[in-house]
C-alpha cells in the first residue's frame, strides 16, 4: 500500500473553490477546511496534492474526478455522484460517504478508515491495492467488479451484494455479515471463519450446520 505523496503542513491554505477559477479545472497544493461544496456539478475535475477536512460534498455531480496524492478527513460525500473517477495514492478518514455512486471508477492505492459507506455503489470498478478498515458498508453494491489486492478488515458487510464479483483469496473473516448477496462461482476461495462458513453453505448449498 502506497500512502498519497503529501505533507499537509507544506500546503497552503485554500479553497476548494479556487477550482473554478481555473480554465483546466485543476487544483494542487492546498490545504482546505470547514467548506461547503454540497450540490455542485463539475465536469472533470483534477486535484493532487490536497488535503481537506470538515468539508461537504453531498449531493454533488465530479464525473470522472481524478484525484491524486490526497488526503480527506471528516468529509461528506453522501449522495454523490462521481462515475468513472480516477484515484491513485487517496486515503479517506472518519468520512460519510453514504450512498456515494463510484461506478466504473479505477481505484489504485486508496485507503477507507473508520468511513461509512452504506448502499454505496461500487459497481464495475477495477480495485488495486484498496483498504477498507472499520467501515460501515450495509447495503453496498459491489457487482460485477475485478478486485486486486482488497483488504476487508473488522467491517460491517451486512446486505453487501458480491454478484459477478469473483472472491478468490478475499478475506472476509474479521468481518461481520448476517448476509450476503453471492452465488456459490463468487463465492469460491474466499477467506472466512467458522461461523461464517456456516451460514454460507446453508445459504448457498442448503446445508444445515449444528451448532
Amino acid at each position: 500500500m502506497q500512502a498519497p505523496r503529501i505533507i499537509p503542513a507544506d500546503l497552503t491554505r485554500g479553497s476548494f473553490f479556487d477550482l473554478l477559477q481555473d480554465e483546466d479545472r485543476s487544483l494542487s497544493n492546498i490545504q482546505a477546511s470547514d467548506e461547503d461544496v454540497s450540490q455542485q456539478r463539475i465536469e472533470h475535475p483534477m486535484l493532487d496534492h490536497v488535503s481537506f477536512e470538515k468539508v461537504r460534498f453531498t449531493a454533488s455531480r465530479f464525473e470522472r474526478l481524478d484525484l491524486t496524492d490526497s488526503i480527506f478527513t471528516n468529509c461528506d460525500f453522501s449522495n454523490g455522484q462521481f462515475e468513472k473517477a480516477s484515484w491513485l495514492r487517496v486515503q479517506f478518514k472518519d468520512c460519510k460517504l453514504v450512498g456515494i455512486d463510484l461506478n466504473e471508477a479505477a481505484l489504485n492505492n486508496v485507503t477507507f478508515d473508520h468511513c461509512q459507506l452504506d448502499l454505496a455503489m461500487l459497481c464495475d470498478m477495477r480495485f488495486k491495492t484498496v483498504t477498507f478498515t472499520n467501515c460501515r458498508l450495509n447495503g453496498t453494491s459491489f457487482m460485477n467488479n475485478r478486485l486486486a489486492s482488497i483488504k476487508f478488515n473488522e467491517c460491517d458487510l451486512d446486505q453487501v451484494a458480491f454478484n459477478d464479483t469473483a472472491l478468490k483469496n478475499i478475506d472476509l473473516s474479521t468481518c461481520k455479515f448476517e448476509r450476503l448477496e453471492l452465488d456459490a462461482a463468487a463465492a469460491r476461495g474466499m477467506i472466512v471463519n467458522s461461523s461464517q462458513a456456516a451460514y454460507l453453505a446453508a445459504a448457498l448449498i442448503g446445508i444445515k450446520v449444528k451448532p
